[in-house]
Formats: C-alpha cells, sequence, structure tokens
C-alpha cells in the first residue's frame, strides 16, 4: 500500500514536469514564430549576402550596401586594366519589393527549419546608372584613344626564297567602340565585377585570315604560274624581276584561277623592257672625262658607243625565262656593249681625239701608250666637218681604197689607197695619209679630210697593230 503512494506521487511529478517543459518549449516556440514573422529565418541568403534576423528592409539596406560600393574590372590587351566605380556612374540600389515578397512567403511556425538547412533566393538586382557618364568614363581610358590603336593587319602573300607565302593577320589593338559601350552597359546591367575585352570579342578583327581559302587558293595559282626570278647584272648593280611583280602580269578569271593571255603578257614585258633600256642604255649619254691637252674636264655627248639593250631579243629571252619558271642571272641581250660598267662606261683603253688641238691620245689599261697630231675633217664645211661623240672602234683592215659615194655616171670624186683602215663611225675612220706633208695645227679648219682622221703613215703602223676592234674613241672639239 505504501509502495502504491509512493509510485503515485513519482507520476505526479513527472507529468508536472513534462507539462512544465511542454509549456516551455511552447513557448519558445511561440515567441520564435512570431519572432519571425518579419524577420528572416537563420541561415538564409538572397544573392549570396546572408540575412539572418534581418527584416525585409534591413535586408534591402544590406544589398543596397553591396551593390553600391559596385566597381567594374576591365581587363585589355597586354595585360592593361582599367577600373570603373559605381559612384562614378551614380549606380544605384532599387527595391522592386521582391525581397519584401520572399518574406511574407516565409511561414514564420517553421522558423527552426533554419537550424537545420540553408535558404537561398534570388533576387533581381533592381538597379540604375547613368548610361552618359559610362561612355564619358569611357572615353578617358588611353586605350579608347585613336592614337593608341594599332590597327589590325589582314594575312597576305608575301614573295620569299622564289616562293609565294601567307604571312599571318596581325590582331591589332583597334577596339570597336560601339560594341565595347554595348556589352559594357549589358555587364554593368547585370552587375557583373568583371570584363575581359577579348574574351567579348571587341577588337576590330582582320578582315583576311591565313585561313582564308580564296587566299589559299591564291597562294597556289601564283606559285604555278609566276615561280620565275630574273636577276640582271649591269656590273655591281642588279635589277631583279621576281614572281610578285610577274603574278601581277598575267590574267586571272573571278575566281582567281590563272587564264592564259600571252597579248596581256607580252605587254607587260614591252614596257618592262622598255624601261630597263631607259634606265640602263648608255648611247648617246654625257660623259665627262680629263681634257690630256688642258688638264680640264670635257663633257662628251652624242656618239655611237655604250651599251644598247636589244629589244625585241630580250623580250623573246624574258618570254622564255618567265614560261620556263626560270630562277636565273645573266645579262640583259644587247644589241651594243660597252667597255665597262659605272658612270665611265669607256673604260681605261680608249682613244681621245682631241678635234680643236688636232691631237690623238691612245690609253692603254689606263697609261699613255701612243700619241700623235692628225688632220679632221675641214671645219669651215660642214658637210666635211669630224663630227664629235663617243664611237668604239668597228673593225680594222689591210690596203683598202677610200671612195665617196658614186656620182650619177659611176665615177667617183675622189679615190684614197691606204695601208691602215679604222672606220668607227660609219664611213668615218682612222687612216694613214701618205699625201700629207704634215699634220696638227689649223691644216683641218679649211684644208681638211672629207671627216676622217688623217695620220702619219709611220705612226698609222704601229697604232694599227696595237688598237683592238670595239675600242672607245672620243672625239670633241673644246
Amino acid at each position: 500500500m505504501a509502495k502504491k503512494k509512493k509510485c503515485a506521487k513519482w507520476q505526479k511529478k513527472v507529468l508536472i514536469c513534462g507539462t512544465v517543459i511542454a509549456c516551455i518549449f511552447g513557448l519558445v516556440y511561440a515567441g520564435g514564430a512570431f519572432y519571425y514573422k518579419d524577420k528572416f529565418f537563420k541561415r538564409t541568403k538572397i544573392n549570396g549576402v546572408s540575412v539572418d534576423n534581418l527584416t525585409a528592409r534591413e535586408a534591402e539596406e544590406k544589398i543596397e550596401d553591396k551593390i553600391e560600393d559596385y566597381s567594374l574590372e576591365i581587363t585589355f590587351k597586354n595585360g592593361e586594366k582599367e577600373i570603373i566605380n559605381g559612384k562614378e556612374i551614380s549606380y544605384e540600389y532599387l527595391s522592386d519589393g521582391k525581397i519584401q515578397e520572399h518574406l511574407e512567403n516565409q511561414n514564420p511556425f517553421l522558423w527552426t527549419s533554419g537550424f537545420f538547412k540553408e535558404h537561398d533566393y534570388e533576387v533581381g538586382e533592381a538597379i540604375t546608372f547613368d548610361d552618359t557618364k559610362l561612355q564619358e568614363k569611357l572615353n578617358t581610358f588611353a586605350c579608347m584613344q585613336e592614337e593608341n590603336m594599332i590597327p589590325p593587319k589582314d594575312a597576305y602573300i608575301a614573295f620569299e626564297n622564289n616562293s609565294f607565302v601567307i604571312k599571318p593577320e596581325e590582331a591589332g589593338s583597334t577596339l570597336d567602340k560601339a560594341l565595347l559601350t554595348e556589352k559594357l552597359l549589358t555587364s554593368v546591367k547585370e552587375s557583373k565585377n568583371t570584363f575581359s575585352a577579348e574574351e567579348a570579342g571587341v577588337y576590330v578583327l582582320p578582315a583576311i585570315t591565313s585561313e582564308d581559302e580564296t587566299l589559299k587558293h591564291q597562294q597556289e595559282v601564283w606559285n604555278g604560274c609566276a615561280a620565275v626570278t630574273v636577276t640582271y647584272t649591269f656590273g655591281d648593280k642588279k635589277e631583279v624581276l621576281d614572281g610578285m611583280t610577274v603574278k601581277d602580269w598575267m590574267t586571272y578569271d573571278e575566281n582567281g584561277n590563272y587564264v592564259e593571255n600571252l597579248g596581256v603578257l607580252q605587254q607587260h614585258i614591252r614596257d618592262y623592257v622598255q624601261t630597263l633600256g631607259e634606265k640602263y642604255n648608255t648611247i648617246g649619254t654625257k660623259r665627262t672625262l680629263t681634257s690630256t691637252y688642258t688638264g680640264e674636264p670635257v663633257t662628251v655627248s652624242g656618239g655611237s658607243y655604250g651599251y644598247l639593250i636589244d629589244i625585241r631579243g630580250e623580250r623573246a629571252q624574258l618570254l622564255k625565262d618567265i614560261q620556263s619558271h626560270g630562277n636565273i642571272e645573266r645579262e640583259p641581250i644587247y644589241a651594243k656593249k660597252g667597255k665597262a660598267y659605272g658612270e665611265n662606261d669607256i673604260g681605261n683603253t680608249y682613244v681621245e681625239l682631241d678635234l680643236s688641238a688636232q691631237h690623238l691620245w691612245y690609253y692603254k689599261d689606263g697609261a699613255l701608250c701612243m700619241e700623235s697630231d692628225f688632220v679632221s675633217g675641214t671645219y669651215n664645211d660642214k658637210s666635211r666637218r669630224t663630227p664629235p661623240g663617243i664611237y668604239s672602234l668597228a673593225y680594222k683592215q689591210r690596203n683598202q681604197v677610200l671612195r665617196p659615194a658614186p656620182n650619177p655616171d659611176g665615177t667617183y670624186d675622189y679615190e684614197s689607197p691606204v695601208s691602215y683602215w679604222m672606220p668607227f663611225n660609219g664611213g668615218i675612220g682612222l687612216h694613214d695619209a701618205n699625201w700629207r706633208g704634215r699634220f696638227g695645227g689649223n691644216i683641218y679648219r679649211n684644208s681638211g679630210s672629207h671627216g676622217c682622221i688623217n695620220l702619219p703613215v709611220s705612226f698609222a703602223g704601229k697604232f694599227y697593230e696595237s688598237i683592238e676592234a670595239g675600242c672607245p674613241i672620243v672625239c670633241f672639239y673644246r
């Protein structure tokens, strides 16, 4: 009986204690529900920002603080960076009521769930900023200045080592300002914190890349049609005609394929050879040498001596070189050649005929070899005057009879037998004159020859033996 009473008392105490605990828990739970009726639960984040135990307004203020500390880091080429701060563009937060809406949808009686799981919400960060200020900030960047922009370069075809190769494009650093502005506006609206200009594709790109199929096809065609190099030698000077030029002489269809057009190619060859002649032909050009008689410079022009490219022969040869895709080094084909290249194309072996002094000097390898007085054409009779100029000895012959053009009846006005005949200007030449008793002085003015250079017999023979065909003959009056 006593045991039963003890047990009943114990059960009563347990019941009272349980009731008290239940009341305490009820009060705590009810208090929590009351507390969280206008606050976010524990472990709640909005857009990654912790808003534990915050009211909707407090949460908005926290997010507003985060937004208004906004900055955007822009990375350009070569590691160049620029920063746009939110304050510089009037970047501000605008409430759109979504945070309050999330709070109202929160059941306060489930407040204990915050101790066991996270509550993450995403809301649109309603912001506003000044587009004009953003553009003005952009315009202050060094990379936005035209003088700092390097334009992109298209891939192109170059001629190297007798072959056409594709040179790759170069990106440059020119910005598409409109596109950059457009993409930055989007980034700012989305509250992005970083922006890569290269990844965003706001640089102006080359129009033609090394992978361009048309460019590759053109390279193939040019290598097939213009793999030619003709190097012309003019003494120490060289003139190179390579495929980079020749490919422009070819004819192509609208797809870049080679089309044979011999007439067009030959016209380009004619023009090129003509240009070579204008540049390197020396016949008739002025040359200056030192007069042996006076020691002063004397300028001589005219005559038939010098270099003269054989236009027809050279055109034909160049066409063959191009058609055979040759890699050739050669002299042009000449109709006439001088003895040396350069300003002094006369060389060091020549005959100087001073028509005023009526004296001849023969230089061989730069040394005076022989000299003599002579009698030239009659100066006061223009039809018989020896013409000045630079010529070359055409040939030499023994025992000739010199005659003028025949008269209508077949007779000649004169016939002059000579032992040593050395023509240099058509029918004008050097020869012995055994009919003259003296040479030099002023004989030539009224009693000269018909244009030839009369030499003493004793001198003419030795001179004949020494001189060779092709030797330059320089004739001048002072």
